[in-house]
């Protein structure tokens, strides 16, 4: 049988219910039925759509349905009229079969009817080694999580280690062409995982993952805080009727242990869908970090040498609760309830040596922190659906509100040592205590109507507010009583609204299926106010600004489906919570991190020029890339008289980044396919606006291979190997990362369950680091964590076919 994409599949599933919801029924007062059972090579081809149109007016669709898993469908209440029987499925040709239902014959039985497979539609929507884990769209391109066999288990951010053309660093940060993406979470912006744009993705669970789409390039009708592009994170739910759900668990060990479960469950009926999901995992991770720094101003302390050891009890709860309602066919309701409870136990010890130019010694300490975090997050989501006569045409409300509490308390002892680590004078001890309290909402409202035959008119409005509110008191320990430092203890508020309204046209010439030309032009207005202030009002800042953000995208198909693409569009990135917050970081006292609350946002010109080619057994796709962009963001580092390096963010006037990006499929053999992915790009900083030195041409690549063995029908083998270069920062260059990961799967008890066996960071050779220096400094420093794990893991499913589906995610590779 022909094996569907998991894109067209999904899009398939969406367009089958928005067609029976949208499409009426025709009231007569002898109605009849037609069904038949869709087959290719004589087997049943499942969520195809079977749908009725006029012979009179074949633009209106009277009756659909969906097949099932054995190929039926049933049109019922038919009228008395001439119609055309369509049955659509990407990767099939269109069947079109001339059908009546007349007063003396109101039933037909089709019995068997046969499609042919469409090699280049299905060609078109991937790019990719296994047909299922990646496929190319015209926005970018989406991975099925579950095919990602070498990462059973872990977070979001793991899954995106694996994926093309995405970078993600030892601190889970994500960057795609270089710069950070908006995470979205079911299409909407969500705070379940912090309520910056770049989400900490280090606390979604990978097995709570359906796929994750990424689009490159947004149109107007996304936010414009998009500059990096958008990664959508849609999580798991199941829409088979009846009750049915999932289970797994798993365990590993690298240097410490690995502890994950899963379950999921799910009744749906004909008006009423309910499901529950609930996902955990335990791990202790160990970490070292060693730095060497020149302190060139500094004679007694010209050397500093930094050794670390970090070992950290990390745990992430997860639950999810949905309920669907359809009270007819017009209108339908999701109700959605997320609940996150993330916590981590730091137990970090760091020993500092200084020595003279000459190498003599000078002092020493050892630094221990005791670091407890928690967090609570609850998210709200209501979506409202209006369907139409015209399955093109929508309307929709989506209503979501995070809350959001942390809490951080950290104690920190430091002990002077001699030369021989004996203990050396007295203790001093410190205290910091952080709480948060976040709050986001949205308010979303998406309209879209056909224009004649060959448009579509997209329009809506959004707002979002965003609320912080952040207490950091920091204490000395003085005469056996703790005392708050005044000069570094402080609140912190922050409050915004962005309020936009976007118009977006979208058009093509020939069928809408198969267009020659397809463009779309839009629109997006922003009216953003945003204010800060510390309570002491020692840092304070407002901003009131409106924007104009256009974009466009022209297309061009060959008649063997390939296509070009050029697109532009205009976007902003404003500075995230976590970049404008003032407050410093003082675990390691000579390596402050700090935000800067005077950041202003970056303004962004983004051009783009693709192709992308298919052949039966392999696919291309080259992207050019180009940005301009003004207010550039880049962290800098500054090493005061003290010795001590400040880390902040910094605008530094005009930047501009030319690329190139190219990801390949082949499938030499049946049991064998591959997908190599490469991506490089050089920035050119025009410093103007800031009086620091920095490099200005800064130049990065990486490249990923996937490769995909099928041992027999019930087994799959996958090996997965990354590599990102030496790559520029303002002040250096980051060391080269690699590694490998293998995972195999095996299923079980007539594919209801699935058994996992995962090797992570085979050569045990990942680790990351940076080589910087400025006029008073250089500095290396590099971090390894237990990345080499080997892991195990059990799922199982019950119901109907929902094994597709099982959570295959478990285990989390730093």
């Amino acid at each position: 049988m022909q094996i569907v994409p998991v894109k067209a599949f999904l899009f398939h599933i969406l367009y089958t219910l928005v067609l029976l919801t949208f499409c009426p029924s025709i009231q007569a007062q002898n109605p009849g039925w037609i069904k038949g059972v869709v087959k290719e090579n004589n087997n049943p081809v499942e969520f195809a759509n079977a749908f009725l149109t006029l012979r009179r007016d074949t633009t209106k669709i009277v009756l659909g349905a969906v097949t099932d898993s054995t190929g039926r469908f049933v049109l019922d209440k038919v009228s008395p009229e001439d119609y055309t029987l369509n049955i659509q499925m990407i990767g099939f040709k269109p069947k079109r079969i001339p059908v009546a239902i007349h007063t003396g014959a109101m039933n037909i039985d089709l019995h068997e009817i046969n499609m042919e497979a469409d090699p280049n539609q299905l060609n078109t929507v991937e790019v990719t080694a296994m047909r299922d884990l990646i496929q190319k769209t015209e926005e970018g391109f989406v991975v099925k999580a579950s095919e990602n066999i070498t990462q059973i288990g872990g977070s979001a951010a793991d899954l995106l280690k694996n994926m093309p053309g995405v970078l993600v660093n030892s601190d889970g940060e994500v960057t795609i062409r270089g710069k950070t993406p908006l995470t979205l979470i079911n299409g909407r912006i969500s705070g379940i995982a912090g309520i910056d744009r770049s989400a900490q993705l280090e606390r979604i669970p990978a097995s709570s993952i359906e796929r994750i789409e990424i689009v490159n390039n947004p149109s107007a009708k996304y936010d414009a805080d998009a500059e990096g592009g958008i990664i959508n994170i849609v999580l798991k739910k199941n829409e088979d009727r009846g009750t049915n759900g999932a289970f797994a668990f798993g365990a590993g060990r690298g240097s410490r242990y690995r502890l994950n479960a899963s379950m999921l469950l799910n009744h749906k009926t004909r008006k009423w869908n309910v499901g529950a999901a609930y996902d955990n995992w335990y791990t202790t991770r160990t970490r070292r970090v060693t730095g060497d720094r020149i302190n060139y101003d500094l004679s007694d302390e010209h050397f500093l040498a930094q050794r670390r050891f970090d070992e950290r009890l990390i745990f992430y709860q997860n639950a999810k609760t949905t309920v669907d309602f359809t009270p007819n066919e017009k209108n339908s309701f999701n109700f959605e309830a997320l609940w996150a409870f993330p916590g981590e136990n730091n137990n970090e010890t760091l020993k500092n040596t200084y020595t003279t130019s000459e190498n003599e010694f000078t002092n020493r300490n050892q630094r221990h922190s005791n670091e407890i975090r928690r967090s609570h997050a609850v998210e709200l989501s209501l979506l409202y659906t209006r369907h139409f006569v015209n399955p093109a045409k929508l309307l929709s409300v989506n209503i979501s509100n995070t809350f959001n509490i942390e809490k951080e308390n950290t104690d920190i002892d430091t002990q002077p040592l001699t030369e021989q680590d004996q203990t050396s004078g007295d203790v001093s001890w410190q205290r910091t205590h952080v709480y948060q309290k976040t709050n986001l909402a949205n308010i979303a409202l998406d309209y879209a109507q056909p224009i004649a035959k060959n448009g579509t008119m997209e329009m809506g409005y959004k707002s979002i507010f965003r609320y912080l509110n952040s207490d950091f008191i920091r204490e000395n320990l003085t005469n056996e009583e703790y005392i708050t430092d005044p000069l570094n203890s402080n609140i912190f508020d922050f409050n915004e609204q962005i309020h936009a309204v976007y118009t977006q046209y979208t058009g093509w010439t020939g069928e809408k299926e198969a267009p020659l030309w397809k463009y779309n032009a839009g629109l997006r207005a922003e009216k953003v106010w945003n204010n800060g202030k510390t309570r002491n009002d020692s840092e304070a800042f407002k901003n009131d600004y409106f924007n104009l953000f256009p974009s466009a995208n022209l297309f061009y198909y060959t008649p063997k489906r390939n296509y070009f693409k050029l697109s532009y569009t205009r976007r902003i990135a404003r500075p995230g919570l976590g970049q404008l917050n003032p407050f410093t970081d003082i675990t390691d006292s000579l390596n402050q991190h700090s935000g800067n609350s005077r950041l202003k946002p970056e303004i962004i010109h983004a051009f783009e020029f693709g192709y992308n080619y298919t052949l039966p057994k392999a696919s291309l796709s080259l992207a050019a890339f180009y940005r301009l962009r003004k207010h550039a963001i880049f962290s800098y580092t500054i090493l005061d008289e003290n010795g001590v390096a400040l880390s902040l963010p910094m605008n530094f006037g005009t930047a501009s980044t030319l690329g190139l990006e190219a990801i390949g499929s082949y499938n030499p053999f049946s049991f064998w396919s591959m997908n190599l992915s490469f991506s490089a790009y050089q920035t050119h900083i025009d410093n103007t606006e800031s009086g620091a030195e920095l490099s200005t041409n800064l130049v990065s690549w990486y490249s990923k291979l996937i490769q995909n063995f099928t041992l027999h029908k019930n087994s799959k083998l996958q090996v997965i190997g990354n590599y990102t270069s030496p790559s520029a920062v303002p002040q250096g260059k980051s060391i080269a990362v690699y590694f490998v990961d293998i995972g195999f799967q095996q299923r079980i008890m007539k594919g209801k369950g699935r058994l996992g066996l995962v090797i992570t960071d085979v050569f045990n050779t990942q680790q990351y680091g940076f080589i910087t220096s400025d006029y008073n400094f250089e500095s290396n420093r590099r971090v390894k964590i237990d990345t080499r794990a080997v892991l195990i893991t059990f799922g199982y499913t019950f119901g109907t076919s929902f094994k597709e589906n099982l959570m295959d995610n478990k285990f989390e590779n730093d």
